[in-house]
């Protein structure tokens, strides 16, 4: 029982290791992908932008029957 209590602190001490967030696109269109990141490391956060978007468009193609 105490190593629960542990762990549970903990997590709430750490928090999400991103806070920052930045959301593309509509549901309502293709989709909406919100991604998360850190705006202190633009370079990251461009490279995760431009990956939540090929995957975004994998999906979509996925979806329509093409490849």
């Amino acid at each position: 029982m105490a190593e629960n209590q542990v762990i549970t602190v903990r997590k709430i001490l750490e928090g999400p290791a991103f806070q920052d967030s930045i959301e593309i696109g509509t549901p309502g269109k293709g989709g909406a992908v919100k991604i998360y990141g850190d705006f202190g490391d633009p370079a990251e956060f461009v490279a995760r932008i431009q990956e939540a978007v090929r995957l975004r468009k994998m999906a979509g193609d996925l979806l329509e029957g093409s490849s």
